[in-house]
Order: C-alpha cells, then sequence, then structure tokens
C-alpha cells in the first residue's frame, strides 16, 4: 500500500456543540502523557484478538520512546513534518495500523484510562488533540470515543469525519465532544479510544482535558474563514510550453472555523505576471453566508478560466474575505506559480523523494513490476515532434536490468473519459530501453533523447493526451526500481475541476501488476499530490547524433529472417567492445529477451522464436559507442 493525502479537513471538530452564550469553563482533568509512557492504570489491546496496540512516543524523528511510528520519515512530510499539538514534546500515545501492514481481520485498538470521577459535574466535555492518518477506512464509526462507567456498557461517540480521500486530518485536529450524557454526575468514568481499520497510517493522541462546559471559546475564534491548503486548484502544468496553451479554471475549498456566522463571504482569485508585477486575471467567487464550523467544498468558479499569453512566471492567489473582520488573516491566501516555458513540459520543480509501491501492492511470486508516468495534453501538434525526456531513478537494487521510457498515446476507447482504461487504450509512440547501471542515486535527472525503437523523431498531434512513463518489466520478486517523485505541487483540485468539466487534464498514472502489458495505468496514481518527476522537451524533430548510433563499420546480421524457432543475430564489431546488450522487442516495445555479452568483438547471439506469434520483431543492440535496431519477421 502506498498512501499520500489528498484534502484538508477541518482544524477544530466540534461535535454536539450548540453556540449561543458560552458559560464559563473549568478543566477538572487532563492528561498530556509527560510521564514517560502511557499513564499508570491505563489499558490498552486489540479486541479482534490481533496484535494492535498504543504505544507511547516522545520524540518520532529520532525514535525516542518505546513505541513512536516505525515509517515515520516515509510519511511525516504529508504532515508538515511534525506533530503540532499543544505538548508534543513531552510525549503523546500512538496506534501505528500501518506498521502492522494488511491483516487478516480489521484490528480494533482500544485504549481505556483508569476511572474518572465526574460526581461533581452537570456536564462533561472532552477536549483532545490529533493528528490521524485513513488509508482504507474512514474514521466516521471506526475512530471512535468510548465512554463507560463500568467497562461492559459503553456509549459510542464520533471524533472527527476524516474520509479515505482525504486521507490526513489536520495537525494538529482538535476535538471537543459533549460526553454529558454518559459521564455527567458520575463517580466512575472510562474513556476509551477505539480504531477499527486495517493497514491505515497511524493515530498520534495527546493533551486530553475534561471540562465542565463548553471549552470552544478557549479554542476557537469569533471570526476565522480559511482557504483550505491542501486542496485548490492550480495551472495543469509547472512549466507549459507557451504554444500549448489553453485556458484552465479555478476552485478552492474554504472553510468557516470561527465561532461566529459570516456573511457575504467571498473567494477572489488574482493572477500577476511577475515579470510586469502586472494582474493579469482576476475573477471571483461570491459564497453569500458562511455557516460556522462549515466546510464549503468543490465549488467552481464560473468563468471560462485565464489563458497565459506571454512567456513569463505567473502567481495564482486565492484570498477568502467577508464582512467581518479576520482573527486569523494567516490562512486567509493560498498561492501558486507556474511558468510559460519555450519547449519544456513539467509538473515537477525537482526530486522531493524517491521511492515504490509497497512490498504487499504485489502478489507473492510476482515480479514487482511497476510502471509510473506524467500526463501531458498537447493543444496544438502542427509541426511539433517530442525531443527529450528527462527522469530520475535510484537502480542500485537493480544494475544491469532494464528500463523502458515510453511515450504513449491516449485514445480513449470505451468513452469514459479517463485513463483508467484498458492497455489498448495506450499507443506506444516513443520507446527507449535504458540499461540501468546499479549507480543512479533517484536525484540526479538522466536526459534520453525520445524516439521510436528504430531511432525515428516521434511525431505529435492535435489535442491529444500524452504519457511519459518509466517501465520496469520484472520476473524478480522482492527487488525493484525507485523512481524519483515530486510533491511541490498539489494537482488533485485542478485535476477534480477538469473532471467535472468534462475535458480531464491528468498529472500521472500509476500501473502495478506483474505484466503490465495487461495492468491498466490508473489516473488516480499516488494522488494527485504526488508526480513522477518526468519531464518532456517539445520542438522540431531530434536528429540522433552521430555519437548515439552504432559506426556502419560495426555489421549486424539477423537469420533466418522470416524465422521459425529461433534467430541468430551476428555481430562483428571493428573494435572490441567492453559491455553488449541485445534486447528482444515486439512491435509494441513490450521486451521479451535479454542477452549480455562482454568484450565483445564478433558474436553470434540466439533467441528462440519458437512461442513467439507471427509478426515483426526487433532486436536492439546497445554498446558503449552507439547503437542499433535490427527488424526482423516471425512466421510459422
Amino acid at each position: 500500500m502506498t498512501k499520500f493525502t489528498l484534502k484538508a479537513t477541518a482544524t477544530l471538530t466540534v461535535l454536539a456543540l450548540v453556540f449561543g452564550t458560552l458559560q464559563a469553563q473549568t478543566e477538572f482533568w487532563s492528561e498530556d502523557f509527560s510521564g514517560g509512557g502511557l499513564p499508570a492504570g491505563w489499558t490498552t489491546g486489540d479486541e479482534s484478538g490481533g496484535p494492535a496496540e498504543w504505544t507511547w512516543c516522545d520524540d518520532p524523528n529520532d525514535a525516542v520512546g518505546a513505541g513512536c511510528v516505525q515509517n515515520w520519515a516515509n510519511y511525516a512530510d504529508q504532515h508538515e513534518d511534525g506533530f503540532f499539538s499543544t505538548t508534543a514534546d513531552n510525549g503523546f500515545a500512538v496506534m501505528d495500523s500501518d506498521a502492522l501492514g494488511g491483516l487478516a481481520a480489521n484490528h480494533i485498538a482500544v485504549l481505556t484510562t483508569d476511572p474518572i470521577d465526574c460526581s461533581g459535574q452537570a456536564e462533561v466535555w472532552v477536549k483532545m488533540e490529533s493528528l490521524i492518518g485513513v488509508f482504507e477506512l474512514p474514521t466516521l464509526g471506526n475512530a471512535v470515543l468510548n465512554v463507560s462507567t463500568d467497562q461492559v456498557v459503553w456509549e459510542q461517540f464520533d471524533l472527527m469525519d476524516i474520509t479515505t480521500a482525504e486521507r490526513w486530518s489536520l495537525n494538529p485536529e482538535v476535538t471537543i465532544v459533549d460526553i454529558s450524557s454518559a459521564a455527567a454526575g458520575e463517580s466512575t468514568v472510562y474513556i476509551q479510544w477505539s480504531w477499527t481499520g486495517n493497514y491505515e497510517y497511524y493515530w498520534l493522541l495527546d493533551d486530553v482535558a475534561l471540562y465542565d462546559a463548553d471549552p470552544s471559546s478557549i479554542f476557537l475564534a469569533a471570526n476565522d474563514l480559511r482557504v483550505n491548503s491542501n486542496f485548490y486548484a492550480v495551472a495543469p502544468n509547472l512549466y507549459w510550453p507557451l504554444s500549448q496553451a489553453e485556458e484552465f479554471g479555478f476552485l478552492a475549498d474554504i472553510q468557516n472555523i470561527g465561532v461566529d456566522d459570516q456573511t457575504n463571504v467571498n473567494l477572489n482569485l488574482t493572477i500577476t505576471d511577475l515579470t510586469t508585477s502586472t494582474v493579469v486575471y482576476e475573477e471571483d467567487n461570491f459564497y453569500g453566508n458562511i455557516a460556522s464550523d462549515s466546510l464549503a467544498e468543490n465549488v467552481l468558479f464560473d468563468g471560462d478560466g485565464f489563458l497565459p499569453t506571454a512567456m513569463t512566471v505567473y502567481e495564482g492567489v486565492y484570498t477568502i474575505s467577508a464582512d467581518a473582520t479576520d482573527d486569523d488573516p494567516s490562512n486567509n491566501t493560498q498561492s501558486f506559480q507556474f511558468a510559460m516555458t519555450d519547449t519544456l513540459f513539467a509538473k515537477d520543480n525537482g526530486v522531493t523523494l524517491v521511492t515504490r509501491p509497497a512490498d504487499d501492492e504485489w502478489n507473492v511470486g510476482d515480479g514487482w513490476s511497476w510502471a509510473y508516468g506524467t500526463v501531458f495534453h498537447v493543444v496544438d501538434g502542427t509541426d511539433l515532434y517530442a525531443r527529450y525526456v528527462d527522469f530520475a531513478i535510484d537502480g542500485s537494487a537493480v544494475g544491469g536490468q532494464t528500463l523502458l521510457i515510453k511515450l504513449y498515446k491516449w485514445v480513449d476507447l470505451n468513452g469514459d473519459g479517463n485513463l483508467d482504461g484498458d492497455p489498448d487504450e495506450r499507443i506506444a509512440l516513443g520507446i527507449i530501453p535504458y540499461t540501468i547501471t546499479g549507480s543512479e542515486m533517484g536525484t540526479n535527472f538522466i536526459s534520453l533523447p525520445i524516439t521510436d525503437l528504430s531511432g525515428n523523431p516521434v511525431p505529435l498531434e492535435d489535442d491529444t493526451d500524452y504519457v511519459m512513463a518509466i517501465e520496469y518489466q520484472t520476473d524478480i520478486e522482492g527487488t525493484t526500481v525507485e523512481i524519483g517523485m515530486s510533491n511541490a505541487v498539489d494537482y488533485s483540485a485542478q485535476i477534480f475541476r477538469s473532471e467535472e468539466l468534462g475535458a480531464p487534464r491528468y498529472a500521472s498514472v500509476l500501473g502495478i501488476g506483474a505484466n503490465l502489458d495487461s495492468e491498466p495505468y490508473s489516473s488516480t496514481g499516488f494522488g494527485g499530490d504526488f508526480v513522477p518527476a518526468i519531464s518532456m522537451s517539445v520542438g522540431d524533430p531530434l536528429t540522433t547524433s552521430v555519437s548515439d548510433l552504432l559506426d556502419a563499420g560495426n555489421t549486424l546480421e539477423v537469420f533466418p529472417n522470416p524465422a521459425t524457432a529461433y534467430v541468430n543475430l551476428q555481430m562483428d564489431f571493428v573494435e572490441p567492445m567492453e559491455d553488449v546488450t541485445v534486447q528482444l522487442f515486439d512491435a509494441t516495445g513490450k521486451l521479451l529477451q535479454v542477452q549480455q555479452f562482454e568484450n565483445v568483438k564478433s558474436q553470434q547471439a540466439t533467441f528462440e522464436t519458437l512461442n513467439l506469434h507471427s509478426g515483426a520483431y526487433m532486436l536492439h543492440v546497445t554498446t558503449e559507442t552507439g547503437q542499433r535496431t535490427e527488424r526482423f519477421v516471425v512466421q510459422k
């Protein structure tokens, strides 16, 4: 399971809250987890009979504490690289679902307090600070608070509404719940946090307190509107050839996280040319009244959008306003930038992490094959060709293996408007074999010319989606290539808006499976907030340099041709070649067989063709001085 964040949710969740005249509130019990472990008298376990339990952590970055998050380094950048509860520095409770992996049955991990005396309280309100990430099951009905006086009969309270699409709560998510119905006037009260899930992320819990009245005014400002940080539409590309510019529109989720209702709420969008400091586009989205503790999501701006017209860097800014002066203006804006270029398509600004799918994405016994690609839309393909691809990998575990870098044209054969269709919806145009050296470290880019297997340039077409993909096909289980990725720009809202308008502009595609040729490539990928660091330049047809082609004095002869049971390739080089790789491809670019040789001057390579279907095939020879492709036919 590979997990990445999507949308934002409320910073403060207030359940069973009635606004009006707020009476004074007094804290009468609290726990900040500063004792070096779970509090004395508290218990934890898994009511499903499994291994889940709550633990204590002091410093997750350095794994200080008996039970810190196991894969913290993999996920921390999805929630601002930390946990920001009020007293996180002195420790907090942890339930690490991710560390358990996929379970046969859902875990039900519970953390239960020792008895608390609420006998003198007419009301009991609980306040807590959390960070939770879900993947398989949402929080509603699953990440809950149970309250009991006898540990036999429990009353359940929902805490947060985080869906599997949203993935993460805010950091921290401050939750206030009225538990008076179960706790008021009781001398023995047990409070229990219960999480039903399976291979989720983790739940961090801190700064729990009980109050004798609603404490919302302590934690909420009266007037606090915000533009949500994890769901606002950006440009469809970070770098974008001006010749391929098209109008794109806008969307941003907004939220009233204050106590008071807000009137005449307006969301303004401006686009500024940063070269001239001139506002070149402006649009408003008027909401009217927004009630307290409410989210206005997925509301598209009405206009057609902005059409870039200059070779410059643009900045877009969303700004929220209302009649009342906002008590926290720091969250009233969100911004993004993009650059118009001469030839470059890119959705990244460099590698921010290097990763691969989680182990259990593959079936036991299958080779760890996978593909990851970036999607670019060509508006005007007149006299336009694909030129170079830039990508980054970590090949340290698979040196000597072969990558295929493929340029696909996407054809929507089933009319569903998305990239999740059958493999026959992607047509391989450019096919570039790359032999992994094992020295690739994941952050340095590799640049290759985009050609077909015969070295010919690849022309582009009008109004067409292209996928520039890295494919690693292998029969080996347990090791695979890692690909450089970027989470600098979140394309989720832009993708959503374009889908709503029936003209999707996707960011990436992902395929995981033993046989990539039969694997649908999902446009969901790792989520819209992660893209492969794969860019493509376009322009005039690329002429392969002489140094890239094997010198004509070196002879390659294919026989018999047509072939039936086998085919031979006789290689005679002018000078000995230190490393020679011969790859057999079918007409679609699928790699079928590979042979490698060392210190070769004259060598014959033989490939079995008995099990191949009739049709055209290619033998691609790569040496340290150049490459060449020879074609042959299998005839049965």
